[in-house]
């Protein structure tokens, strides 16, 4: 992934666009599931197996 992409899918997040990103009943984001989703964003940006292994464990004691 590229600088451009992490920044058109992170303000595609930002924006609260609902779609792909689980809704809520109101039909709005959930925060959750956005969240998450920027972290794999930004993971695959960094691309690095150490640091996407160790941010893993974290994400499995939420």
């Amino acid at each position: 992934m590229d600088r451009d992409r992490l920044l058109d899918n992170l303000r595609w997040l930002a924006e609260g666009n609902p779609q792909y990103a689980g809704t809520e009943e109101e039909g709005r984001q959930n925060s959750r599931v956005a969240l998450l989703m920027a972290d794999d964003f930004l993971l695959s940006y960094i691309d690095d197996r150490e640091i996407t292994a160790l941010f893993n464990r974290i994400r499995e004691k939420i």
